[in-house]
Parts: structure tokens; C-alpha cells; sequence
């Protein structure tokens, strides 16, 4: 007979998935990827973070918050754009450092790797 899943061990699985989806959104860069599946992804974390009472996770949501609001102006400005996506970067790898070793921190890294390239591609 299995263990049954803990809530604290569903939410890391489902943290763990959905970053492995907003990974392989981004490893063609932020142009294959598009404005309308950047609010995709955007949403998606904005929906997972609300509430939250971790600072870091509110600030992560602020500047994704940022980042959707410059996305969807008129004149989405591409420096405007790149500096969010460098803080998103510095702020995920900061988090990749506060996870034990596994597949949750290598997410976060890769995931932080690719922000950090992608706003050299956006700006």
C-alpha cells in the first residue's frame, strides 16, 4: 500500500510541473514564445502566488505583475521589458538557492538561466 500524498508534497509536485511548463515555454526565447503565451505564463504564477504571505513570492508577483502590464500596453517598450525579465531572473535564482538539491531547485535555475537570457534577447 502506497503513502498517501501529503498536501505540502501535491504543491511541490504541481510547483515542479508548472515550472517545467514555463520552462519549455521559454527555451526558444520570449519571441517564440509571444506576448499572448507570456500572459499565458504570467497569469498562471500571478494565479499561483496570490495570497501568499512569503515576501520574495510577493515580490516575484509584483514584477510579474509589471512585466503583464508592459506586455499588454500599447507600445510594449523591449528595455522596459528586458530589466523586468533580469529582476525575474535574479529573483528565481535567489529562490533556487533556498531549495534543497532536486529537481524543484534545478527548475528554478534553469528557469532563472533562461529569464536571464531572454531579456538579453529583449532588450
Amino acid at each position: 500500500m502506497s503513502d498517501p500524498v501529503t498536501p505540502d508534497a501535491a504543491s511541490h509536485d504541481s510547483a515542479e510541473h508548472d515550472l517545467e511548463l514555463t520552462v519549455s515555454a521559454l527555451k526558444d526565447g520570449p519571441a517564440a514564445l509571444g506576448i499572448p503565451g507570456a500572459l499565458i505564463e504570467i497569469r498562471r504564477w500571478q494565479d499561483r502566488i496570490d495570497g501568499t504571505d512569503a515576501p520574495a513570492l510577493q515580490e516575484i508577483g509584483a514584477a510579474l505583475a509589471e512585466l503583464g502590464g508592459e506586455l499588454e500596453s500599447d507600445v510594449p517598450n523591449p528595455d522596459v521589458i528586458a530589466d523586468l525579465m533580469r529582476r525575474l531572473s535574479a529573483m528565481t535564482l535567489a529562490a533556487a538557492t533556498d531549495q534543497p538539491a532536486g529537481n524543484l531547485r534545478s527548475r528554478l535555475e534553469e528557469l532563472g538561466n533562461l529569464l536571464r537570457s531572454g531579456a538579453a534577447e529583449a532588450g
